[in-house]
């Protein structure tokens, strides 16, 4: 597989799970991810669409975006097992999955800004 197609994979995973936890907490009633959702992914397409600057930009700031995600759910998950909280929920919530999820989201994100968008992404040029 060609790093372009491994990047676009990581990509399209990394956006898939933030769709995922978006859906499953507006469906307990938090909107709040699926706001931010939106909000990214309209900017992902509208950077596409436009191209070249801001398609690379946007990568790079998704990228950035899954580095410092990473990053504090590691810190998190690594903070509760040091000094591990009284509440029950809390320590179930951050065991051994959290921390194997955090580690992939910062490892995408070392992926996605090391290497080059792949592009140049023109999308739909209109009239």
């Amino acid at each position: 597989m060609s790093r372009k197609l491994v990047a676009q994979l990581v990509f399209g995973l990394s956006l898939a799970a933030f769709a995922w936890r978006a859906v499953s907490y507006s469906l307990i009633g938090s909107h709040l991810p699926a706001i931010f959702c939106l909000v990214a992914f309209v900017a992902l397409g509208l950077a596409a669409w436009h191209g070249g600057r801001p398609w690379r930009l946007m990568w790079r700031v998704w990228a950035l975006w899954l580095i410092l995600y990473g990053l504090v759910r590691t810190g998190l998950g690594v903070l509760l097992t040091v000094a591990p909280v009284s509440s029950p929920h809390a320590l179930e919530q951050t065991g051994p999955l959290f921390l194997f999820a955090s580690i992939l989201y910062l490892a995408a994100g070392v992926f996605l800004v090391r290497g080059a968008p792949p592009g140049p992404m023109t999308g739909l040029k209109i009239g």
